[in-house]
């Protein structure tokens, strides 16, 4: 755990020396008594150089650099990737309309260049990319629509590196142009590190080894190559190739245990690509980048283990209970795992199998639209936890489904006295 605090104190560091260090030359070469117009304009040159650093973060963030995503986790770095490309967007934005207040106050224009052109189009590449990404949340933008839009984010900086590198006065001194170019050399450096990835993982692809229907909407998906070591409760981002096609890249988690040989994803078939999991074959094969996250009691001192599952997000569970199981681990385990009816309950009767030989582990179903059910029903809430789980302070809890659902569990879990660094989940999307 030290060695991750000194890894996200690193890159803090990082990210603040190359933030600070073109405010502190910006401020040198401020000069007192001008008229507010041309600080204006100097505030514009300001917004401009701090919103390219921060152009430059958002490739770090979201290069899937195992490195740095390692003891992080990948939700954590989107999260942050999100927020710093609004802080970018809006000062990249502010960046023009301060330069053309500026010479409107002192009544004159400067006459437009090549240079000026290649920032408009920066900026309207930009601007195409952050609508595409604020629709996807709230229109049903295809995953391979957003993503085909998202890769023009590698033209932007180059574009924006040349905007800046030649017109910025600022950056005609060696130390700021060295800056620059250490931010050009990682943005290559980035590309490069994902170029490699992908040529490995095009030399190297798993075979599909079965595919198993788990309920009426469910499958398993079971693979077989050579793989890295990990956690059970982590993720993979995963490529189809069926019928000589190659799926866009969607991330799963792993239902299968590190104890066995295969790798598995077990998937609902809720969206465009899942609804089509259930007709890939034996014949096709894989491309496979893995493994990601940090949902994992492997990371955490977990005696004592509530794991609260809605859905599909029985997933990583899975994988945390073959694991435990196999390994003869001397765990405390609760299951508490909420579905709509019977039907949608897969590997119920491995799980029933796992609570009969491990007798420190149980299982609660909830259902929430089976009348019939003579377990529980309704939704996994207060009442039902102070039921099954005790002394909530000393616990490990894990949460796995809906955001919405893991948003009311968690509120709850805190309400009934769970220290925040004991409750974990993780949402993995890739947008």
């Amino acid at each position: 755990m030290l060695g991750e605090n000194m890894k996200k104190s690193s890159l803090v560091l990082f990210f603040a020396f190359f933030i600070v260090l073109p405010i502190i030359f910006w401020a040198a070469t401020l000069t007192g008594g001008l008229p507010r117009a041309v600080y204006l304009h100097e505030m514009g040159k300001l917004l401009g150089l701090v919103g390219f650093v921060l152009l430059l973060f958002q490739y770090v963030l979201s290069s899937k650099i195992k490195w740095i995503e390692q003891g992080i986790g990948l939700d954590v770095l989107f999260g942050v990737h999100r927020k710093i490309g609004i802080i970018a967007l809006i000062l990249i934005i502010a960046h023009p309309i301060l330069f053309f207040i500026s010479e409107k106050l002192q009544g004159y224009q400067t006459p437009m260049s090549v240079l000026k052109v290649l920032g408009v189009i920066t900026l309207l590449l930009l601007l195409i990319i952050a609508g595409a990404a604020l629709l996807s949340g709230v229109l049903p933008v295809r995953y391979e629509t957003w993503k085909g839009i998202h890769q023009i984010g590698y033209a932007v900086f180059v574009l924006a590196f040349i905007h800046s590198f030649f017109i910025g006065s600022n950056l005609q001194r060696w130390p700021m142009r060295i800056a620059w170019i250490i931010l050009a050399m990682i943005f290559i450096g980035i590309l490069a590190y994902k170029l490699r990835q992908r040529s490995l993982m095009r030399r190297n692809p798993f075979t599909v080894a079965g595919v198993v229907q788990e309920t009426y909407d469910t499958w398993s998906v079971h693979l077989e190559g050579e793989h890295p070591p990990y956690n059970p409760g982590q993720f993979m981002i995963i490529q189809l190739l069926r019928d000589g096609k190659t799926s866009e890249p969607h991330p799963f988690t792993l239902s299968s245990s590190p104890t066995g040989d295969r790798l598995s994803i077990s998937v609902k078939a809720v969206g465009d690509f899942t609804s089509t999991i259930g007709q890939t074959k034996t014949t096709d094969m894989a491309y496979i980048d893995m493994p990601y996250g940090v949902f994992s009691f492997l990371n955490f001192n977990a005696e004592d283990l509530v794991l609260i599952a809605g859905g599909i997000g029985i997933t990583p569970f899975m994988s945390m209970l073959r694991y435990i199981h196999d390994k003869k681990l001397k765990k405390n385990v609760i299951l508490l795992w909420g579905s709509k009816t019977e039907q949608d309950i897969a590997f119920r009767k491995e799980l029933a199998k796992m609570e009969f030989e491990m007798s420190s582990f149980k299982v609660v179903h909830v259902l929430s639209r089976q009348e019939d059910w003579p377990g529980e029903r309704g939704a996994i809430d207060a009442e039902k936890l102070k039921k099954y789980v005790d002394n909530f302070p000393s616990n490990q809890f894990f949460i796995c489904g809906p955001p919405p659902m893991m948003r009311a569990v968690e509120r709850t879990l805190r309400e009934l006295g769970a220290p925040k660094n004991r409750i974990h989940y993780e949402r993995f999307a890739l947008r």
